[in-house]
This record gives C-alpha cells, sequence and structure tokens, in this order.
C-alpha cells in the first residue's frame, strides 16, 4: 500500500490523538483512587467494546463469521493494542514514577521503525527518519529531567520491564495493524477491542474474588467512563481511520506528542510552565518536523 502524504486530516489525527491520549493519564489518577487497574482495564474496555460495536452497525458494516481468520488478527490487536499494555503500565505505575514511565514510553517510535523497516516494504528506515526520532526522543528525556535518567538505575527494575514490555506490545500493534487483511477500520477497531474486553476479564475476575472489597467512589467512576469514551473509543475510531493511509512510522510519532499535550494540561491546571518544559517542546517539534521532512528532489546543475 502506497502510503499518503498525511496533510492537514492527518496531522489534525495526530493532534486528536495526542491530545486523547494525553488527557487519559489525568483520568487514570482520579480512577486508581478506589479502582484496582485490573477492573479499570475491563471497564473502560468492556464500554468502548459496546460503543465501538454500535459504531459498525451504524456503518452497516458486519463483523466476519468467527472462522474467519481476521478474527486472529483482532485477537493479537486487542492483546497487544489494549488488554496487556493498560495492564503492564497501570502495574507498572505502582513503584514506577511517570518521568521514568514517560522515558521509557518515549522509546516506542524508535522501536516501531526499526520492527517496520524489516517487516513493511514501504516504512523504510532512513538515515533523516531515524534522526528525527532520535531527537525527539532526546526532546522526551530533556522534558522528563536528567534526574528521571538517574533514577531509572533507582527504582524497580521488574516495574520498568513491565512497562518497556507495554511499548513493545504498542509497537508490535503498530505494525502488525499495517500487514492485516483488508478489513472496514470500523470492524477491525470494534473486533480487537471486543477481543481486548475478553481477555482482560480473568484478571478482573480474579481481583475482585481474591482481592479486597472495593467501594468505587463518584469520581473514579465517571472517570473510568471517560477513558472508556475518549482515549479508547474516540481514539480508536480516529486511529484505525488514518493508520494505514499514513503509516506506521507516521502514527508512532504520538509518542513524542502526548507529554507535550500532558504538559499543556498540567499548565490548565496550574502548573508553571518552566524553561524546560519550553525547550523540551522546541526539540520534540524539531525531531518531528525533520523525520517528516522530504528531502528536495536532486536537480543537477547546468552549465559551465
Amino acid at each position: 500500500m502506497t502510503r499518503e502524504d498525511p496533510g492537514v486530516k492527518g496531522w489534525g489525527a495526530l493532534g486528536l490523538l495526542a491530545l486523547l491520549w494525553g488527557g487519559a493519564f489525568a483520568f487514570i489518577a482520579v480512577a486508581v483512587d478506589t479502582l484496582p487497574p485490573s477492573i479499570i482495564v475491563l471497564s473502560r474496555l468492556t464500554l468502548a467494546a459496546v460503543v465501538l460495536t454500535a459504531w459498525v452497525f451504524y456503518r452497516r458494516r458486519r463483523f466476519p463469521p468467527l472462522r474467519d481468520v481476521r478474527w486472529l488478527w483482532f485477537f493479537g490487536l486487542g492483546l497487544a493494542g489494549n488488554a496487556l499494555p493498560f495492564l503492564l503500565i497501570a502495574i507498572g505505575q505502582k513503584t514506577v514514577p511517570s518521568g521514568i514511565a514517560g522515558i521509557l514510553m518515549g522509546m516506542m517510535p524508535l522501536t516501531v521503525i526499526a520492527a517496520a523497516h524489516f517487516l513493511l516494504p514501504n516504512e523504510r528506515l532512513t538515515a533523516r527518519k531515524g534522526l528525527g526520532f532520535v531527537i525527539g526522543f532526546s526532546g522526551i528525556v530533556i522534558l522528563m529531567g536528567p534526574a528521571a535518567l538517574k533514577g531509572m538505575l533507582e527504582v524497580d527494575f521488574l516495574a520498568q520491564l513491565l512497562i518497556f514490555i507495554a511499548t513493545l506490545c504498542y509497537a508490535a500493534n503498530a505494525v502488525m495493524y499495517q500487514a492485516a487483511p483488508e478489513t472496514p477500520p470500523s470492524v477491525i477497531a470494534a473486533g480487537s477491542m471486543i477481543c481486548a474486553a475478553v481477555l482482560s476479564l480473568p484478571v478482573a475476575i480474579y481481583d475482585l474474588v481474591a482481592g479486597p472489597p472495593i467501594s468505587p467512589s463518584l469520581p473514579s467512576i465517571l472517570a473510568v467512563i471517560a477513558l472508556g469514551l475518549l482515549p479508547t473509543a474516540l481514539a480508536t475510531i480516529v486511529y484505525m481511520t488514518i493508520a494505514r493511509k499514513v503509516g506506521a512510522a507516521f502514527i508512532a510519532l504520538i509518542n513524542y506528542m502526548v507529554p507535550v499535550v500532558a504538559a499543556i494540561i498540567g499548565v490548565l491546571r496550574g502548573e508553571e510552565m518552566t524553561l524546560t518544559t519550553l525547550i523540551a517542546l522546541c526539540v520534540i517539534l524539531l525531531g518531528v518536523y525533520v523525520a517528516r521532512r522530504k528531502p528536495k528532489p536532486y536537480s543537477p546543475r547546468t552549465g559551465a
């Protein structure tokens, strides 16, 4: 499949995804006050699956028969893109500071472009693209601060490993979707979300049976509903609609934009915008520009 230039719609969708996924952390912070991670994951996935299934019927699409091989792809996409990384990140962040988690998540675009180079013929790695992503990752490090890098040696290694595995899951999801059989985006979105919800069910049941009693507060319930509707359901619709048109490497840029959105949300909540944050923002945007800038066509000079 030939990749299209992202254009205004592509960049607009990327910005919307950054807003949705960047704002998810605020909802999660409220939800975990009174709910265990497994219940949050199951609830948001189930709500998103219902919404996306309704979207399929609204679009007058049909799910493939259960014996169709595409359900295996839905299973893989649901596992790698939702159920497993959601749970791993939630568990890991019990002991890993958000700054270190941000740096680990910032490695995802580099993983995507490396994997896509070998697995997708239209996603070859170039020196310019690689340089852009390295610059973008440098911006992540600046944003999180040198102390966060030092802290990587001081916190639970296993928890960090869980978060890093989650980044590999997201990278695998981005590459898998490019190679999946041709299917309407709405059907892939709903099918993978249904599978993700089913996969998250056993862990949630175990926590309900073996864990302490839960008494969710109204803010936590509302936060879970917001998680299901916005960064899960709506974001999945946007992602599935544009991903194949613009390619895995372009979508991977979202992981550099999410920290920027998080910083802006922090300012709106009354946090101070520091010089370090502004510098990091400029570096991240420079990396995006370098990664996406098209080389000028070669035009041999003529004359004496």
